[in-house]
């Protein structure tokens, strides 16, 4: 994760042949919403999305999991997450009744606003999950200029087949509807410690090279500027 990131970042500052593979490609969303929360009620916020998660969305398609940004534009929101999912899956997601009485009695209390609230749809051809649970993650959101996302998708199968030859972690995930606000494409990369930042010992330019020839990350480089309009960085923490 870090190797591609710091790369990046230093350059520009920065679904399929059986039925029961096409049913898992379908349960690949995941629902993210966003929560700010009153100031010094964070703790009791936590425990009370901790208890209501293990309550009603312990495991399956309606796991839930809670995030903080730390870091970027949006930094002190927390994110809560619930997926993988189907969309015939989400019909039978908990909902009214006891479920929503929890959320309102338990956890509404502590919520000062409720922000953003989107679909996203995991590329399981064009990511790596290496098994791992890691306490945080690297997200990039990518505008995608119009027209170009054909060039943007090849240019992303190109850098997943190199992490898959690492067996580097690295998610991609498409917005499910569009709201013109830039945010088309997800990118996670995992990460445990702060000083996984520091290590910078896969060398991607010689990596993308080796694979598609002399030249090819520097052309590639200047694509990505010409079809990408920006990049919105953060970091997330996995709170439980």
């Amino acid at each position: 994760m870090r190797k591609l990131t710091n790369l990046l970042v230093g350059v520009f500052c920065l679904p399929l042949l059986m039925m029961g593979q096409q049913e898992a490609l379908k349960s690949t969303i995941v629902s993210i919403e966003y929560i700010k929360v009153k100031p010094g009620m964070e703790a009791k916020f936590e425990a009370a999305v901790k208890s209501h998660n293990n309550t009603f969305h312990k495991d399956g398609a309606y796991v839930s999991s809670l995030f903080y940004i730390t870091v970027g534009d949006e930094a002190g929101w927390y994110v809560w997450t619930m997926g993988p999912f189907s969309y015939t899956q989400l019909d039978g997601a908990p909902g009214e009744g006891a479920h929503a009485d929890d959320w309102r009695k338990k956890i509404a209390t502590y919520v000062a606003e409720y922000g953003r609230s989107e679909f996203w749809r995991h590329n399981n051809e064009l990511s790596v999950n290496d098994g791992d649970n890691e306490s945080m993650q690297t997200t990039w959101v990518v505008d995608v200029k119009r027209g170009e996302w054909y060039r943007f998708e090849a240019f992303m199968e190109k850098v997943a087949a190199i992490h898959k030859k690492k067996n580097e972690e690295f998610h991609m995930w498409t917005n499910e509807y569009h709201s013109n606000d830039g945010r088309d494409v997800a990118l996670t990369w995992p990460f445990d410690k702060w000083a996984e930042m520091d290590e910078n010992d896969w060398k991607m330019k010689e990596e993308y090279d080796a694979e598609y020839g002399e030249g090819s990350w520097d052309n590639a480089l200047e694509e990505w500027e010409d079809i990408v309009v920006d990049i919105t960085q953060k970091v997330w923490r996995r709170v439980e």
